[in-house]
Order: structure tokens, then sequence, then C-alpha cells
């Protein structure tokens, strides 16, 4: 399709970015709240925030939060240490081949997992993958922009707009930069020849347009000053497509999400302006004035120039007074309410520390109790960016490495939500061999299947218990071949002992 036919039947690249913008004006203001009361730099007012002063939180409990909450999704999205991830190929393709190939064909594709795990590293994916967590918890959207051989670029909503259908898969996607004129190709300037003569400028708007044309196909280009640059028209199936629209959460009917800082914005406001009144009101109560009686025989210049143990010619017991402010006690309320919404925005935002109870008698099972619940409390999150971030970068990733993988093989996340639930069947079956141990060896030898038992422990561990666990025909056949050996031995040894010894009746 070339540029003309794109410009029918899309439009002009200003006219619709302006048009979906103006439909996310009062989500502007609301995410711009969110990023004051926790990260003021994720999302300013304006565009270009160098030359502009950010507003400055009066206290550090929302911006700790977010950066706790982001550490700890990234940990789980793309851990440092351990796959999460398989590589688990297609039954219609196994099923044509022999166990040899099938074997091969595995040491082949656990080669391909390592590949994409280095990559991850050496392309440096989590550094550009932590600010868009942040954004997601701030305003509860992100895109994310896979250059291909390097890292990732993300945007802000700010930045960019978005559409989506009734269902909720992207249709559109336009993003607004501005570029240096130098770095326009030639085809740029040329047009601009025949057009006649233009003012020139520094700097131009450059706008990123990607439709979806059907289910698996997507058409992406650049235009800028209202032509289409011919060289930047791509296009893309679904699972090569680099852009990656991220939502925290998944609303009915709305093309954008909201983000978990939306979701407690009355607790943060609140500790806000109950922070900003403790710190001013300590200050007032911090502060020193002394007064002096009117008519007092005490010189007023003896006492501003007195130094430490001069003597000064007054009384000044009577003469001079301190201004007092009695409203200690009355911060007494505010401060305790303060601790309480804290508690509350520690716990949403997992900051165990803040969640689990201050006290002598806290033992590690109710720690470790608290941190479960809290974790499981985010499994719907980790669902969903299973689905929007992992995936498709794990398609992205294995499209560089080994582009023809994907028609054998589908990547399996293996962390997230089925990690937690594995992990809860993990204490459910040590909790459950532990109150076994009270009855005795006996009573779990007579009732406990081993077989079984240890399965499921492999599985909670995500791990295949068809490769570690022995069946029972291979126990067998590893029994009999025991018996067999000694068989063989006690044969041996016995025809050793009827041998006659040296030296005996010829």
């Amino acid at each position: 399709m070339d540029a003309t036919a794109l410009k029918e039947m899309y439009g002009a690249a200003e006219v619709v970015f302006k048009r979906l913008d103006n439909t996310k004006s009062t989500k502007n203001s609301l995410w711009e709240q969110c990023a004051e009361l926790t990260l003021p730099y994720m999302y300013p007012k304006v565009e270009n925030s160098d030359t502009v002063v950010l507003p400055v939180p009066f206290n550090s409990v929302g911006p700790a939060a977010v950066n706790n909450l982001a550490s700890k999704l990234l940990l789980a999205l793309l851990p440092p240490s351990g796959n999460f991830f398989r590589l688990v190929p297609y039954s219609e393709e196994v099923a044509k081949l022999a166990p040899e190939q099938q074997q091969q064909l595995d040491g082949e594709l656990s080669k391909l997992e390592q590949d994409i795990n280095m990559l991850i590293s050496i392309q440096a994916l989590r550094v550009p993958l932590f600010e868009a967590v942040k954004l997601l918890i701030v305003t509860g959207n992100a895109l994310a922009y896979k250059v291909k051989g390097g890292s990732f670029k993300v945007y802000n909503p700010r930045f960019y707009s978005i559409e989506r259908d009734y269902i909720g898969n992207v249709t559109s996607i336009l993003i607004k930069e501005e570029i240096d004129t130098r770095l326009l190709p030639k085809e740029f300037f040329e047009q601009e020849k025949k057009e006649g003569e233009k003012e020139e400028v520094e700097s131009e708007n450059i706008y990123t347009c990607i439709y979806r044309v059907d289910k698996d196909n997507w058409i992406a280009y650049q235009e800028v000053d209202e032509f289409v640059l011919e060289s930047t028209i791509m296009n893309y199936k679904t699972e090569t497509l680099p852009y990656i629209p991220l939502r925290w959460t998944n609303v009915h009917n709305e093309d954008y999400g909201r983000g978990l800082v939306e979701q407690y914005i009355g607790d943060l406001r609140s500790l806000e302006g109950l922070t900003q009144l403790i710190v001013e009101g300590s200050s007032i109560l911090a502060r020193t004035v002394f007064g002096l009686k009117p008519a007092s025989t005490t010189n007023i210049d003896d006492l501003n120039n007195a130094l430490n143990g001069d003597f000064i010619v007054g009384d000044l017991e009577k003469d001079v007074t301190t201004l007092r402010v009695d409203k200690g006690g009355d911060f007494n309320i505010p401060f305790q309410l303060m601790q309480q919404i804290e508690q509350r925005v520690s716990k949403a935002f997992l900051m165990f520390t803040g969640a689990i109870r201050d006290s002598e008698r806290t033992t590690s099972a109710e720690v470790r109790a608290t941190s479960a619940e809290l974790e499981a409390t985010l499994g719907g999150t980790h669902s969903v960016l299973t689905q929007d971030l992992q995936l498709p970068l794990l398609r992205l990733l294995l499209n560089e490495v080994e582009p023809k993988a994907l028609k054998i093989t589908e990547p399996s996340v293996i962390t997230g939500a089925s990690a937690i639930s594995r992990e809860r069947d993990l204490q459910n079956l040590n909790y459950m061999l532990q109150s076994l141990a009270q009855l005795g060896p006996e009573v779990i030898a007579q009732y406990l299947n081993v077989e079984s038992y240890i399965s499921e422990i492999a599985t909670s561990l995500g791990m295949d218990p068809t490769k570690l666990v022995k069946s029972g025909e291979q126990r067998q056949a590893e029994a009999q071949q025991q018996a067999q050996q000694e068989q063989a031995m006690q044969q041996q040894q016995a025809m050793q002992g009827q041998q006659p010894q040296a030296g005996g009746i010829q």
C-alpha cells in the first residue's frame, strides 16, 4: 500500500492524533495528580519538563511504594536467574518425530531458552521495562517499542493515543514525537521542494501510525507535515509487531487502563495533606520568639547582643517572656491517622515492613503468611502482564534469535499467578508431610503414595515429573535387573566354591 492510499484510508496523522488525544483530556488531569503524589517526573503537566520545576511531595511514602512494587514486579516478570518461560513444541509436531528426534528437539529448545535469557541481559531490557512498570503503576498505561537488536523505548500516555475495539483488542496506535529536521530522510526535503519554499525550522512533529489490517496483520508508517515517508512503511504479523501497548487493568469499553495509584489516590491525598499539616505545624511549634514587656528596665539591645555567660542589668524573669503554642497534643490524632493510612498504602503496594504488625512475638510463619497473601492479591496483574508483556516480548526475542522456531513452538510463561499457586501447593504438601510425621513412619509407609507425593513436589516446583521421577515400571525393571545381577554373583561364588583347591588329590 503506497502513501496516497494510506492517507485516503486512515486520514492525516495529526488530525487523527488530536481527535484521539481529546478523548483522554480528563484522564490527563488524573494521571498528573497520581504522578504528583508519587513520582512527578513520570507524568509532568507539560510535554517538555526539562525547564519546569516539578512538584515535591511532603512525604516519601508514595515514591517508595511505587519503586518497591515496580522492583518486585520486574523481578517476577524478568527474573535475573532461572527460566521464567518454557518453549514447548506443538503436540502435532512432536507426534511426527521418533523418540531420538524428540530428545534432540528438547535439547535444541533448551539451548534456545538459554540464548533468549542471555539476550535479555545483553540488550539490557530490564532497565527500560522498569520505567514501563512504574508508568503502569502510576498511570495504568505505557507503550513499549522494541528496537530490533536493541533495547526498549518507553512512551507515557501523553505521547501516544490508542484505540481498542469492544473486546479490548488494539485497532490503532499513534505516537507523537519531536525530531530534529536534520535527521529526516531525503524524500521529505524533496517533497518540500516540490510544494514550494517553506520556512525552515529546527524540529518537526513526526507521527508514527500503527493500524491493524486484520486479525494477524498490521501496517506501520511515519508521517511528517502531512507527508507519509515511503521508506518507513512496514508490514508486521501480530507475533512480530514491535509495539507493545500495556495496561495495568483491562476496563470494559475503555481504551486506557487504570493504575494502582488511581485506586488508592484517596489515601495518598489524605496522607499528603496530613503530612503537610504536621510538617508545617512542627515548624511553628519549634519556632522560638521572645517578648519584652513595655517600659521594662532591660535594654533590648543588650539582649540581642548578649553572648553566652554575659551579665545583663534587669529582671529577666519578669521582663522577658517566650511565645508558646500549646498545640502539641492536638497533633496526636492526625499523626495516628497518618500512621494508619501509611500502613494501608504499604500493604497495598507490597511493602511488607509496613504490612506486618510490629510486635515482639511476630513469628516467621506470620511473616511468610502475610507475604504470600499480599503476593496473591496481584495474581490478576500478573496474568494481565503475562499476556500483554511477557509473551509478546518472548515472541519478538524468539524472532530475533531463531524465527523458524515460532512455527513449531509457543513460549509458555511459568511465573506469575501460576507460580504463586504452585508455591501454595508446595506449602500444603510440606504441611501434610509434617502432620503425617507426628503419626510415625509406619503410618506414612502404609498410607502415603510416595511416587505421587514426589511427583506433586516436582510439579509445584515447576519441573517435569516424568523426566525426574522414576515410574513404577522403571523401578520394577531396575529391581529385576538388580535381582538378576545378585543371582549371577551368587552362582559365580558357588561355582568358585566347588572348584578343587590347588595341591589336592589328582
